[in-house]
């Protein structure tokens, strides 16, 4: 069981590299650096205006990465900075009208790649394999 348990964390690390190659290319299409970006994007679309600390918990990066991938958002005019009006001390994030547009696009591309990737499973197994990573990403952040 113990060489089942560490293929499929090899094979994690293969998915990781092939996953990033694929989301480079569609980021880069519509005008973004990195991945990261998208999922700051999908995030602020998911959750609404969110401070700079919460994105960061759901990011699980330092505050210091946050701060930089933000201020490169920012000066794309793909999101606007402004303070929590219950807590001065908290900056928040939200989506601009370009950030939306942005967004939009790669909704497209992220379709167009979903449809071609998991086309191999049925809903019922798309389902499992969420619920399954789902779980293990929350057992693995518990343990940080």
């Amino acid at each position: 069981m113990e060489d089942v348990k560490t293929n499929i964390t090899l094979d994690f690390f293969r998915l990781s590299n092939l996953l990033g190659r694929y989301g480079a290319k569609m980021v880069a299409d519509v005008g973004l650096t990195s991945i990261q970006q998208w999922v700051i994007l999908r995030t602020i679309i998911t959750r609404g205006d969110i401070s700079i600390g919460d994105l960061k918990e759901e990011m699980l990066v330092t505050k210091q990465n946050m701060t930089g991938m933000i201020n490169r958002l920012q000066q794309s005019n793909l999101v606007t900075l402004f303070q929590d009006h219950e807590d001065k001390r908290r900056t928040r994030v939200k989506i601009t009208e370009e950030g939306i547009r942005v967004y939009e696009q790669l909704k497209t591309l992220r379709n167009d790649f979903n449809a071609q990737t998991y086309h191999i499973y049925g809903d019922q197994e798309i389902m499992i394999l969420s619920d399954l990573l789902g779980r293990l990403v929350e057992h693995l952040k518990e343990g940080e």
